[in-house]
């Protein structure tokens, strides 16, 4: 159950990145689209699975700067296959895509990290 909710939730905040980056690629680079939509994303993130999703079982502070570190490693492990996925023609014709490709790889990072940072067995 708690994997559905950490998907709902998940769901939530990457429309809110997702939303943010198509605005910002007519803006920016994929890459710094990214970086911008993906750190909002991050904080929508972290309320709703506060909320409704992991048991906080140590201090506040300490589960948001343990999931800060995670998230940021996220961010960046998304940025570099944004990054290298643009470095062909068809994700850098279609930046959504190579976007789509890095939310499924980070899910499942952010999914075990988050655990850890909740301290949430």
């Amino acid at each position: 159950m708690k994997i559905v909710k950490f998907f709902t939730t998940s769901l939530l905040a990457t429309g809110v990145d997702f939303c943010l980056y198509t605005i910002l690629l007519l803006f920016a680079t994929p890459v710094i689209s990214h970086f911008i939509s993906a750190t909002c994303g991050m904080i929508v993130n972290f309320i709703l699975q506060k909320k409704f999703v992991f048991t906080l079982n140590r201090a506040l502070k300490v589960s948001f700067i343990l999931s800060l570190c995670f998230s940021v490693g996220g961010i960046f492990l998304g940025a570099g296959i944004i990054y290298g996925l643009t470095q062909w023609s068809f994700f850098l014709t279609y930046p959504l895509i190579a976007k789509i490709v890095a939310i499924g790889v980070v899910f499942f990072y952010n999914y075990q990290t988050k655990k850890i940072a909740f301290g949430d067995r």
